[in-house]
């Protein structure tokens, strides 16, 4: 019987193909195992696993595993020191992550073998084992149509997915969060659903519905079940909502929150290029889902962009544009522009679809499934997914750590389109894309170390009255200016116009920030709609910058025939506190230094001075403390 760490010739009878000429014997977290290698006097070998077989095959070979010249131990610290000091060369760390675990370093995997083996009868020490890398498989779905799903893995195209794979590797797949899929109804017993489906989160009433059941497919169709494809989160739960009238979408919105992390919205208001309005019913239960949701942390609101191509805007749009929810538009598989995809100031996101080449294969009503699934009504759920995913891996996000997660992880899309800006706050911002293209690893990355924003803070400007005649097809138009007092750190901003017109659609609005970032709100088209009575717009495009100065807003009339009165206006701004205004007067300015020395003497005295303050405030660099690293970018704070 050949001893562990020993070497055997390879020429016995029956040997297994391989990749060495050498055979090692190993001892390995599983015990000791037989492995063939190329060599085993470097830093590392690869090796094949050799294990009995049955009678008429004595043996199995499994390549693919990796050999290392380090010995994982567990033992006490002063046991590990005497092992290293008894060896020449031999080296020990701790192993990070692993507390009673340390790593020993030795010349070559073969002195590993033999040490692992000595330590292992060594009474000081509890565990010793060589480190070995086995076999590790991308988890790619074996569902029979998964190859058709290019938005989870574009092969032609590899940029133009949603980059989710390795996100499954990882180990994410929404497991533990419940997405309600809200619509006229989806088919709960669809094979592909059915395991997924939760009742409890389900609101009654609602039809089989397929564009809906094309919805659920999209989030969380079943994984490695033989059947059709799969769900970007197919471990995620999918529940039903059901859309309605004003007091219906209520419902709706406001529907088992304590359970649904997310609610995806594939439908709105005609895509006509008219302004729409929701009730103020609607609005509230989607303001109250989104601030009370998740025990506080917020039911997240994803919703279908609109297919109005350019005859439309997100901005028109009030489920759209509302600062709780996410817009997504739609890109095709050249990771361009879907033909229907709309444009705004409200626009977030985008997210693989139909409207290039190829459209999307899911599950459809009857048990079936589609290959012409499309437009943002299949970007929304893919969104939503996406989420599900990011929700996994960091369950303590709020509704609003979920945008700024988004925000920052968002892939730049179609580059060289010219729609493509920076924002003061060096944010790229684009009319069509919004933040850019989800990034399911991107994302999910970022969320599973993301430190949860500051509290919001809302500030609303008084209302302006204009009271003035906007001259009729003029392009330049009338503006009129007011000041925001304080620094804070945007997310969005919101404008209240009132105008008396017989046609909205001659009207052209624009919001121009103090670091001259514009949003164009509105635009001229073919809108007969009358008046503007406090309408609600919505933009995002200021995220990051700074709020405190004088802001603009324009309004021209583009369109011959029609005269307009703007009577008045009101912007308010949602943000957090602007990182350096640490006695919270709105200002970063010298009054803020004794703040800032109180800050680096502890939370305590900090707080006692600024009750209604946030010593976090002071981590200007946000490594998650305060201390003499921030003292540079406060200078810098106060200079800027």
């Amino acid at each position: 019987m050949a001893l562990a760490g020993s070497f055997i010739p390879v020429a016995w009878a029956a040997a297994p193909s391989g990749i060495g000429e050498t055979s090692l014997i190993v001892r390995t977290h599983r015990g000791v195992e037989r492995f063939q290698v190329t060599q085993t006097a470097g830093d590392e070998a690869a090796a094949v696993h050799v294990a009995p077989g049955m009678a008429d095959s004595p043996t199995v070979s499994e390549p693919g595993y990796t050999l290392y010249a380090r010995v994982i131990v567990r033992a006490a610290e002063d046991a590990v020191a005497a092992v290293a000091a008894e060896r020449a060369n031999v080296s020990a760390a701790p192993l990070q992550g692993a507390p009673g675990f340390w790593l020993l370093h030795v010349a070559s995997v073969a002195e590993a073998a033999r040490l692992a083996d000595q330590l292992a009868a060594d009474s000081r020490v509890a565990e010793a084992y060589v480190d070995v890398r086995v076999p590790t498989v991308l988890r790619t779905p074996t569902d029979p149509e998964y190859p058709q799903q290019w938005h989870l893995n574009n092969t032609l195209n590899p940029i133009a997915d949603v980059n989710v794979e390795a996100v499954w590797t990882a180990g994410y797949t929404g497991a533990g969060v419940i997405v309600g899929i809200l619509e006229g109804g989806w088919e709960y017993t669809h094979p592909d659903l059915a395991a997924n489906f939760n009742a409890q989160a389900t609101q009654p009433g609602g039809s089989e519905t397929s564009h809906g059941t094309s919805c659920a497919g999209v989030v969380a169709a079943g994984a490695d079940n033989g059947l059709g494809g799969v769900g970007v989160a197919y471990g995620a739960q999918i529940s039903g909502q059901i859309y309605g009238s004003s007091s219906q979408n209520a419902a709706a919105f406001g529907y088992r929150n304590d359970l649904n992390a997310i609610k995806s919205n594939s439908w709105g208001p005609s895509d006509n290029g008219r302004v729409s309005t929701m009730s103020s019913a609607e609005r509230a239960a989607i303001e109250t889902g989104a601030l009370t949701g998740r025990d506080g942390k917020g039911t997240i609101f994803v919703w279908a962009a609109g297919n109005g191509g350019t005859n439309d805007r997100v901005d028109y749009d009030p489920y759209v544009s509302s600062r709780y929810t996410i817009a997504v538009g739609a890109i095709g598989d050249l990771d361009t522009r879907a033909y229907y995809n709309e444009s705004g100031s409200s626009m977030f996101v985008v997210a693989h679809s139909s409207g290039n080449n190829r459209s999307i294969f899911t599950t459809t009503a009857g048990g079936g499934y589609t290959a012409f699934f499309g437009g943002t009504s299949s970007a929304s759920p893919l969104a939503a997914g996406v989420i599900a995913l990011m929700l996994e891996a960091n369950p303590a996000l709020t509704w609003r750590d979920v945008q700024h997660v988004l925000v920052r992880s968002a892939r730049q899309c179609d580059p060289g389109r010219p729609s493509w800006t920076l924002n003061a706050a060096g944010r790229r911002i684009s009319y069509d894309y919004g933040f850019g293209a989800v990034d399911a690893l991107a994302a999910v990355q970022a969320a599973a170390t993301w430190r949860n924003v500051r509290p919001e803070v809302r500030v609303d400007l008084p209302v302006t009255t204009v009271g003035a005649t906007v001259p009729d097809f003029n392009s330049t138009g009338i503006s009129r200016t007011v000041t925001m007092p304080q620094s804070l750190r945007l997310e969005a901003v919101e404008l209240v116009m009132n105008v008396t017109t017989t046609r909205v659609g001659d009207l052209e609005i624009t919001i121009t920030a103090p670091t001259g970032t514009q949003s164009v709100v509105a635009t001229q088209r073919n809108d007969t709609t009358v008046n503007y009575n406090d309408y609600l717009f919505t933009t995002v495009r200021h995220w990051d910058e700074n709020a405190v100065g004088t802001w603009t807003v324009t309004v021209a009339d583009r369109l011959l025939g029609t005269t307009a009165t703007w009577n008045s206006f009101q912007l308010r701004f949602y943000g957090t506190r602007w990182p350096g205004d640490l006695n919270c007067d709105g200002l970063v300015n010298f009054d803020d230094i004794d703040a800032f020395v109180l800050a680096l003497g502890g939370p305590a005295g900090y707080a006692a001075a600024f009750p209604d303050c946030d010593v976090t405030l002071a981590d200007l660099n946000e490594d998650g403390a305060v201390n003499f690293d921030d003292i540079d970018p406060f200078v810098a704070a106060l200079g800027s």
